[in-house]
């Protein structure tokens, strides 16, 4: 998402990567079989590694998923005869221990000194832990999010805490891996180094029921869409990982990967549906390849009907799943030319016209936005599902970004969709990663405040906000005692002397509902107002479902804590 295209081959790439420092490790640290650049090796190679061994490891060591092998500790390796291998065999320009499949269709190596070769036993790769499914019938009280996974950083902090949860489903929401490649070997082996990291490998063995949606890194690469050449291929790769049954329709005609289902017993049902925003997608900018205008889709037509069907079935609750962010607003710090969508104009303003968001700007980052009339298109429908009965509380789950945040969106009242509605939006991303910069957002979760203190907390923050002379993007406790905020500002951004009110804390009621949690250290969590967490080294994202009282509490988690909440009725 934030990652400039690099015009570099994948080994050039996997070379620069080689210049960094990696462990040196013993053999028995390898797996046992491994892919690289479309070869699959028993043993190590030199292959893009200045003429060390290497190989992929069995556990990352040092948050590198390679290693620099010790030749000393590679043992011996024989071919289906009985020969020993040569040590190494040397192959145009490339030497490795062991047996490899360059330029054959089985494993094989040198035996002696004239060029003789013949082929290796094949052996079996490690088994893989699997991903659990969800169950129909079963009720979703717990419902967890999060996207953009890195072995690194705290991210195994996160994720035990994560599991501690006992979430009902999990969503991964896109980025699951980093592949960047269209080589579907390494899109494998990476693929295939997640489910063997031994923190991934505890979430696996907790059986926590999966659903997924894939953003760019995973689907094939940066910002990319239908122009991405192996995106049917990167499908079977994709649907592997997440161990799709035999029967699912995306192993047997369907291009893209959206899937929906209904859980739960008739009055306590969660519509789960993900999209694919990535199979049919447009390009948004010249640089991905032809623009389309008017005609830019995300989701393409095939999408669009089957979703159209999918929100004109009843549910109390929909949970809506893309990789990219949905809510938040177009940026204005762009010229609107370099926007693929734009067009002659008329249709992309129209559309952000009608939404009521010529005023505003959003994030700068990739997100819905980019195409207004694909996300006009999206709320309408979502808009006309909740009127016409078939939701009670529309909730759309993202990731990509790397930051958490909680947002609201009021769409408009419109003659052919009805009137206006309500829906909510949780950003939960990534595990090992943050952004800790200023980001745009006017449709983050509106924070409430009191008059003067008065306990009646029914008034909007206004932020930014310039207090003696210095900006601040969310509560503060300058000058006073507990945390305040300014209720209305000038056409400077000056705080209006004497409309202020303290902001509404943990458990406070609100228009909205009720303050879940606000953490203590929320100054240190954001660069912004509360509902955005930017600065945590990393975070997921949680719905608590309460059917009895029919609330929702909505949370950006870190590996620490519940850093902030909200909750909403249905």
């Amino acid at each position: 998402m934030k990652t400039i295209r690099l015009l570099l081959s994948i080994s050039t790439v996997f070379a620069s990567c080689h210049a960094l420092s990696a462990p040196e490790v013993h053999y028995d640290q390898c797996q046992n079989t491994f892919s690289y650049l479309g070869a699959s090796y028993q043993g190590t190679t030199d292959k893009n590694n200045s003429g060390s061994q290497w190989c992929y490891l069995k556990q990352a060591t040092d948050g590198s998923s390679w290693g620099n092998v010790r030749v000393e500790t590679i043992p011996a390796f024989t071919t289906v005869s009985g020969k020993s291998c040569k040590t190494p065999s040397s192959y145009q320009g490339e030497q490795f221990y062991g047996c490899s499949t360059r330029n054959h269709s089985a494993p094989w190596c040198y035996v002696d000194e004239q060029g003789s070769w013949e082929e290796c036993a094949t052996q079996t790769p490690d088994p893989l832990m699997s991903h659990t499914h969800p169950k129909p019938e079963k009720r979703l009280d717990r419902v967890a999010l999060g996207s953009c996974f890195k072995t690194k950083g705290d991210m195994p902090a996160a994720l035990a805490r994560l599991i501690g949860h006992k979430p009902d489903l999990f969503f991964w929401l896109g980025d699951n891996i980093y592949a960047d490649t269209e080589d579907m070997s390494t899109m494998r082996q990476k693929y295939d180094d997640k489910k063997r990291n031994a923190d991934y490998q505890k979430f696996l063995a907790a059986e926590i029921p999966v659903m997924a949606t894939w953003d760019d890194h995973d689907f094939g690469r940066n910002n990319d869409g239908k122009h991405y050449p192996k995106r049917a291929e990167s499908q079977q790769e994709y649907l592997r990982h997440f161990d799709a049954k035999a029967d699912d329709p995306r192993l047997n005609g369907q291009a893209g990967i959206y899937e929906a289902k209904i859980l739960g017993q008739k009055g306590e049902q969660t519509h789960v549906i993900t999209l694919d925003a990535r199979y049919f997608r447009s390009p948004t900018f010249a640089s991905y390849g032809a623009c389309e205008g008017d005609a830019t889709t995300i989701l393409g037509e095939q999408q669009w009907q089957w979703l159209e069907k999918e929100l004109s079935k009843p549910s109390e609750i929909k949970l809506i799943a893309s990789g990219i962010q949905v809510l938040p607003p177009l940026y204005q710090g762009r010229n609107r030319n370099n926007y693929c969508a734009f067009g002659d104009g008329k249709k992309f303003e129209q559309a952000i016209s009608n939404l009521q968001e010529s005023d505003m700007s959003g994030t700068s980052y990739e997100s819905w936005a980019e195409v207004p009339l694909e996300r006009e298109r999206l709320l309408r429908l979502v808009q006309k599902s909740i009127n016409a009965g078939n939701a009670k509380a529309v909730i759309f789950l993202s990731g990509d970004q790397h930051w958490g945040e909680l947002l609201q969106k009021d769409i408009p009242a419109s003659n052919e969709h009805g009137n206006m509605a309500r829906v909510y939006e949780v950003t939960a991303s990534g595990f090992g990663q943050n952004w800790p910069y200023h980001i745009e957002n006017p449709l983050r979760l509106p924070v409430y405040a009191d008059t003067k203190g008065d306990g009646n907390y029914n008034k909007q923050c206004k932020f930014p906000a310039k207090y003696a002379a210095v900006t601040y993007q969310g509560c503060i406790t300058r000058d006073h005692d507990k945390p305040w905020c300014y209720t209305e500002v000038d056409e400077s951004g000056n705080g209006v002397k004497g409309e202020w009110g303290n902001c509404a804390g943990s458990g406070a009621t609100i228009p909205t509902g009720q303050v879940g949690v606000v953490s203590a250290d929320i100054a240190d969590l954001t660069t912004s107002n509360r509902h955005l967490i930017n600065k945590s080294g990393s975070n997921y994202g949680m719905l608590d479902i309460d059917w009895q009282k029919r609330t929702i509490k909505m949370s950006i988690e870190t590996a620490e804590e519940e850093a902030v909440s909200t909750i909403i009725t249905f």
